[in-house]
């Protein structure tokens, strides 16, 4: 292995995976301030069959006046912006 194949992500396994790293990408383009002050976004579960994604905001988020705006904005723009997803579900802790 050279070192520029250690360098390289692996490739997704299927295409759950796929879709989990699109969403991944598209809160860290679109929601930096998650990061920002201090809390975090995880992809819970992509159900491929039906497009439904679970995302668990957590850190400062559980505490973020503002926390129901950024999961109703996730909700709304995540289904028009990633083909496949359907049904956005959010939770906050």
């Amino acid at each position: 292995m050279s070192a520029d194949d250690r360098n390289e992500p692996e490739p997704p396994e299927n295409d759950g995976e796929m879709l989990a790293n699109d969403v991944a990408a598209f809160l860290r383009r679109n929601f930096p301030q998650i990061a920002m002050h201090g809390g975090s976004a995880a992809i819970q579960d992509v159900d491929t069959e039906t497009g439904a994604v679970w995302i668990r905001l957590s850190g400062t988020c559980g505490d973020c006046g503002i926390s129901p705006m950024t999961t109703r904005a996730i909700q709304n723009r995540l289904p028009m912006e990633i083909d496949g997803i359907r049904k956005v579900h959010v939770e906050t802790t």
